[in-house]
């Protein structure tokens, strides 16, 4: 049974890539267990936690329509090793590169203000 959606993509959620911790979006009857199996089964992984949080809907407005966010739930998954999950290489690297360009601006600011 699937149980993951979809990977949580956030810049907080990127931020802690580098730390072995991934995110996802998973369905109303997945628990610890099988989130774990099918990870593991996925991409060869260990995994060394699983830890799941439960998001209550939340009233919002758009266009001055008002409506409810759904319901959804998060699983934070920590990795045991120096292990990495294909496909999350990418926002590492644009991360990396973000981090260049912005150095490279200060240099470049700094040189106009001498």
């Amino acid at each position: 049974m699937k149980s993951i959606i979809s990977p949580l993509l956030t810049e907080k959620s990127a931020a802690d890539i580098d730390k072995g911790l991934y995110a996802f979006y998973i369905t109303k009857s997945a628990n610890k267990s099988t989130v774990a199996a099918e990870l593991k089964e996925l991409h060869d992984v260990v995994i060394k936690s699983v830890r799941i949080v439960n998001l209550p809907f939340k009233n919002v407005t758009f266009k001055r329509v008002r409506g409810k966010q759904s319901v959804r739930r998060k699983a934070y998954v920590q990795l045991d090793g120096k292990k990495a999950i294909p496909g999350f290489e990418v926002l590492k690297e644009n991360k990396e590169a973000a981090e260049k360009e912005m150095a490279k601006e200060a240099k470049e600011a700094a040189k106009e203000t001498k």
